[in-house]
């Protein structure tokens, strides 16, 4: 079975999917890779989807629409409107070619403006979708508040984003240092840093802690308001993949202080490496495991409060929630999770659902 895939990212969720989609027999290539212009590369997708199909292509899987903006929409706003024609051309063109479409629902919507309208981007989108996959009934819900009901929808759990020895890395809470909070992953508004700062400002002398922010921030604006204070250390870059590991090892506990998320692949690497984990009350994350997990209730007072409940932890505690968080990620494997993703799309280019069925299938467990 021949895959097409748009856009190509450097999120890890992508090869390692398809790592294990090509060892079950698919062939994945990527769409909109053809010259190093993207402005080009997206003028080119129809003519190269239809070389594509007649080369036996059937079905393309869609991740997130990024790949639709304009350089410049930022500053020029009709942009946007014609990124958004484009898309919805695009769309009608892999239908008349006879192209199957499956999106992953990693977002309800985009974190960042993408289209002019991006609420009627997304209700064209799942009106053309063969097959939804979502991470959580959350992201359906979300979708569905927006006026975008899949025909068809399936419950796909996040797969493991960690190391292949967890058992190797050092226990949180072990050494008699401060304990060490870690943000980890792209900084962006949404995703509430300036919160987390606010919040461990606040947290009493009487306990040692440090934070480290760790992530490429792109946004200009918000980086300028981003400041260290004492005991914080501001890392605002890219990751290289090889500095992961010895990143998570050396923190005690990662706090994603999300202002809004649907998903979150830094919370499966944050559990994949065993650490205990301080994550908003939401929707969005109400999968991720109970034992490992510290929740409160999304204003900077709760996060204060989470931050000195976990800062206080005695050893034996941090070790329970480290255990819960690596027993929920060998639950499911990447090898489970491809061999479900494969079999639905196969019956979506056989033809073999039913348009107007909508079946619900959990790998989470």
């Amino acid at each position: 079975m021949k895959i097409l895939v748009f856009p190509l990212d450097a999120n890890p969720y992508q090869a390692l999917l398809y790592r294990e989609l090509e060892q079950l027999g698919a062939q994945v290539s990527y769409l909109g890779e053809l010259t190093p212009s993207r402005v080009l590369n997206l003028l080119l997708l129809p003519p190269e989807m239809a070389v594509r199909r007649a080369t036996g292509a059937r079905l393309i899987h869609l991740h997130w629409v990024f790949g639709f903006r304009l350089p410049g929409s930022r500053r020029l706003p009709v942009l946007r409107h014609l990124a958004q024609a484009w898309f919805g051309i695009c769309l009608r063109t892999a239908r008349l070619l006879g192209l199957r479409l499956v999106w992953t629902a990693h977002n309800v919507l985009p974190h960042e403006a993408v289209f002019a309208d991006d609420a009627a981007a997304r209700r064209a989108l799942v009106s053309r979708c063969d097959l939804v996959f979502a991470h959580s009934p959350a992201a359906l819900h979300g979708l569905a508040a927006l006026g975008a009901v899949p025909r068809r929808s399936q419950l796909i759990r996040h797969g493991p984003m960690g190391p292949a020895e967890p058992a190797s890395l050092r226990p949180p809470g072990s050494g008699d240092g401060p304990r060490n909070f870690l943000f980890f992953g792209k900084v962006e508004p949404y995703k509430g840093v300036e919160d987390l700062l606010t919040a461990f400002s606040r947290l009493p002398e009487s306990i040692g802690a440090r934070l480290t922010i760790a992530g490429q921030c792109r946004d200009r604006k918000l980086r300028t308001r981003l400041t260290a204070g004492v005991n914080v250390r501001l890392r605002l870059e890219y990751i290289p993949a090889c500095e992961i590991t010895t990143l998570l090892a050396q923190a005690d506990s990662v706090v994603l202080p999300f202002r809004q998320v649907t998903t979150s692949g830094s919370a499966e690497l944050a559990l994949a490496h065993g650490r205990p984990l301080i994550v908003p009350d939401l929707p969005g994350l109400a999968g991720l495991p109970e034992g490992a997990v510290i929740r409160y209730d999304g204003s900077v007072d709760g996060l204060v409060s989470a931050l000195a409940d976990l800062g206080r932890a005695d050893r034996s505690r941090l070790a329970e929630m480290s255990v819960s968080a690596l027993r929920y990620t060998e639950q499911a494997s990447w090898h489970q999770i491809a061999t479900v993703i494969l079999a639905a799309m196969q019956s979506v280019v056989s033809g073999e659902h039913r348009e107007d069925a909508r079946p619900r299938v959990d790998v989470s467990s």
